[in-house]
């Protein structure tokens, strides 16, 4: 893509040549965009939309970021409600649709353009065999919002650059509230409280993660190429999410794995150009997550471990990023988590040159118009 056709995707054609790069604004909106989604006005919206239905079950559908979002949202809710509720790619819930979506099941999709072709055919889908649909985008006059019968839509707009950081966890939040807000008998002020109690923590540590950020970045090895990410229960959704990042800023190999999966063949792969990145909030795991990383350690990898409890014992040398122990930390250090390494690939780009706001194939034009192929005009 030339420089004329790349400036276009930025606020008055202006791309950015240093920092702070657009999605440096981005993570820092995010406090600001996940208290605007708590604002009183909207859980009124959404409760009054929601009325009297209450779902038996709920499914989550999306594609790339907004997946990741679905599969955030869907493990706090099956956990939270103890209700049966799953995340499916859009695309694959469209062509083998899952028993069960009737008139007793919510269908929440998430899509960022509120375009996805796949996930707004979904929707509809799901809506004319009775389910209670539930549209998330940045559009308010998307097929998605127009289609659902309960459109919500990103406080903040859409993201620059286009969802990369910023959304994932507004759009995450705001699936998690219509599913606890359709629930009348659960404690969906305990859910608003824990939320904005990890809100206040982004608030106040993002200074701290962005200097340990820089700092493991810098100090990184020049030839490493390919990232491992793992995590378990809501982080593995964050890991998910990180792990399609590494490849979209860095143009680089990068995988996901649950924590369990992650100790059952990768290890082959632990050479000098690998970065391992653990995140871990669950204090089930967290032994097991330990003895993980002693392997790890013995190995050639580089390992960054984002963590509430630094003092668990972790081996030398490893790279720590903490996050204070909050509420439930299982569950709602996913929002301090993912912002803590947010900064992380941010400064990643930064360390090698990169702007983080473009994507590898606009940084190549011999690579031709990708996009043009995955995404003929009116699907995305």
């Amino acid at each position: 893509m030339d420089s004329v056709k790349l400036k276009k995707k930025f606020p008055g054609g202006v791309l950015r040549t240093g920092h702070p790069y657009y999605m440096a604004n981005a993570i820092g909106d995010v406090p600001g965009c996940l208290s605007a989604c708590l604002a009183d006005e909207m859980i009124a919206r959404i409760s009054l939309a929601i009325g009297e239905f209450q779902p038996a079950r709920i499914f989550t559908i999306g594609c790339g970021t907004s997946y990741n979002a679905c599969q955030a949202a869907a493990y706090t809710l099956q956990t939270l409600l103890g209700l049966p509720v799953s995340a499916h790619d859009a695309f694959d819930f469209e062509l083998d649709m899952p028993p069960g979506v009737d008139h007793q099941t919510m269908v929440i999709g998430i899509s960022e353009s509120g375009q996805s072709i796949t996930t707004c055919l979904s929707v509809e889908k799901a809506r004319e065999l009775g389910a209670f649909t539930v549209g998330i985008s940045a559009n308010p006059e998307s097929r998605l919002a127009k289609s659902s019968n309960l459109s919500l839509v990103d406080p903040f707009l859409h993201e620059i650059p286009l969802g990369k950081t910023r959304t994932y966890l507004s759009t995450a939040l705001l699936a998690m509230l219509a599913g606890v807000l359709s629930q009348k008998d659960t404690g969906h002020k305990d859910f608003i409280d824990h939320v904005k109690n990890a809100v206040t923590t982004i608030h106040d540590y993002s200074a701290g993660w962005q200097s340990a950020a820089r700092g493991i970045a810098e100090k990184a090895r020049k030839g490493q190429t390919r990232y491992i990410v793992t995590g378990f229960g809501a982080q593995k959704a964050n890991a998910d999410e990180i792990r399609l990042k590494l490849m979209e800023i860095l143009g680089e190999s990068a995988t996901s794995f649950g924590l369990e999966e992650f100790t059952h063949g990768p290890s082959a792969c632990f050479k000098e150009d690998l970065t391992v990145i653990l995140l871990q909030t669950d204090e089930r795991t967290l032994a097991k997550a330990v003895r993980i990383t002693q392997g790890i350690v013995s190995s050639k990898a580089s390992l960054v471990v984002i963590t509430d409890r630094v003092d668990a014992g972790w081996p030398v040398p490893v790279s720590l990023i903490e996050v204070p122990t909050g509420d439930n930390p299982s569950l709602f250090a996913q929002f301090p988590v993912m912002v803590a390494a947010q900064y992380l690939f941010y400064y990643f780009a930064l360390a090698k040159g990169l702007n983080p706001d473009v994507n590898l194939e606009d940084r190549h034009p011999e690579l031709g118009d990708i996009y043009a192929f995955f995404f003929p005009p009116g699907t995305h």
